[in-house]
């Protein structure tokens, strides 16, 4: 990696730092400040109290009036300590990020802004996507901390860029302080990195983030949460999968970490990693046998990018998702030559067109033979959902509809739902 390329890391380290170091003095200064207006108030109570000492019922009133004064001054020392430093935070918008990952790789990483609590779910697909994703949060992360980090399962295209390499100036858990740490409970991986990905973890948990397993979650276990109330009307979920605790005979996309949030009562919004056509049918199940079934849905994340094993008709009959965002390069051959295995597949476009047609993807599979290629689809796609209005999506190249690109004209086949 260039020099310069480490300097900006090393200088965006240190503007982390000097932020947060600026935070916690303008705390100090704020207490500091509301001694002092203590002390006046004391000082002008005292003066006024010698000057009336001929009458104990005005004394009375002093002190009464003190008190109160007191009591105020508590109130309002709190609130301004506890000022939200953002104004994503006072309109309560919840907004999804989904990233391209830098390369032609296809690999999943979702920044969430959550009134103004930031997320980050994967961090694929490559050790050097770290770098096209650290620029990317620089830019919504300014304290240079995630409160959450969670890392769906053990797959290099999920993982990768949460570690260090010698090239790409530090991974996610370098790069920045973190809260907590949600992964999966189970794993069959044993890959270097898998290993490179646990060693980076746990340095994280050394400098002080917390720590837990889904199941942990689920299950209100050890200091973890079901339910994470990230604002008064934001929640995140961490669901139930069957194979938290059940092994899933070598299908390690099967071992992953579901999420759902919450805005207010009538807005959800499910991410499942790379769950494959098994574990949606257990998630659906046990949902339907223990919370009443999985909500409608208004944003869905592909399943497993878009492939033809997951995002089942099982589970779309259940969340019927009004928006669907896909983290795949189009029309990747980096799992085989089979057309058919190309995300996002023609079995997923069949599966989920008769519920919606706003699809959208990040990144197009770029054609070497093009002396400049492209390897931008819509780009990073971004879905705002705010407090009073209807969710909204802007992506960084263009908002074309998956059904409307020339890729998917010139390779796929136009479902009937999507043909009128």
């Amino acid at each position: 990696m260039a020099n310069n390329d480490f300097d900006k890391a090393s200088q965006r380290a240190i503007k982390g730092w000097i932020t947060r170091r600026a935070n916690q003095a303008k705390k100090k200064a704020q207490k500091k400040a509301e001694k002092e207006i203590d002390k006046k108030i004391d000082k002008g109570i005292n003066a006024v109290a010698k000057k009336s000492k001929k009458s104990v019922w005005f004394n009375v009133f002093v002190s009464i009036l003190a008190f109160i004064i007191g009591a105020v001054m508590s109130v309002v020392g709190y609130c301004v300590i506890n000022k939200p430093q953002s104004d994503v935070f006072v309109s309560g918008n919840l907004s999804f990020h989904f990233l391209e990952v830098g390369n032609e790789y296809t690999g999943d990483s979702t920044y969430i802004n959550a009134g103004g609590v930031d997320i980050l779910i994967d961090a694929g697909s490559r050790k050097d996507s770290a770098v096209t994703i650290g620029n990317y949060l620089d830019q919504h992360v300014p304290d240079g901390k995630l409160e959450f980090v969670i890392a769906t399962h053990a797959h290099q295209d999920h993982i990768a860029a949460f570690v260090d390499s010698g090239t790409n100036g530090g991974g996610i858990f370098s790069r920045y302080e973190v809260g907590t740490i949600i992964d999966f409970p189970k794993t069959e991986a044993s890959s270097s990195i898998y290993n490179d990905y646990i060693e980076a973890r746990d340095a994280e948990i050394a400098q002080g983030a917390k720590h837990y397993t889904a199941l942990e979650c689920y299950n209100n276990q050890n200091g973890g949460q079901r339910i994470y109330n990230l604002t008064d009307n934001i929640q995140m979920e961490i669901l139930y999968n069957y194979y938290y605790d059940h092994s899933a005979n070598g299908e390690e996309n099967d071992y992953s970490v579901c999420v759902m949030f919450h805005h207010g009562e009538d807005r959800h919004f499910l991410m499942t990693g790379d769950l494959e056509k098994h574990g949606e049918e257990h998630l659906v199940e046990y949902y339907n046998q223990h919370h009443g079934g999985l909500p409608k849905c208004v944003l869905y994340k592909g399943g497993h990018h878009g492939s033809k094993t997951s995002s089942t008709t099982a589970l779309m009959n259940q969340i019927k998702p009004d928006i669907i965002c896909v983290c795949c390069c189009a029309g990747t051959t980096e799992f085989g030559a089979n057309v058919g295995n190309e995300f996002p597949t023609q079995a997923f476009i069949d599966r989920v067109a008769p519920y919606t047609d706003k699809v959208y993807v990040t990144t197009l599979f770029p054609d070497i033979k093009e002396q400049n290629p492209t390897w931008t689809m819509n780009g990073n796609i971004v879905v705002t959902s705010s407090k009073n209005g209807l969710p909204e999506v802007n992506c960084s190249n263009n908002n074309r509809l998956l059904k409307e690109t020339e890729w998917f004209i010139n390779n796929r086949t136009m479902p009937s739902a999507w043909a009128s």
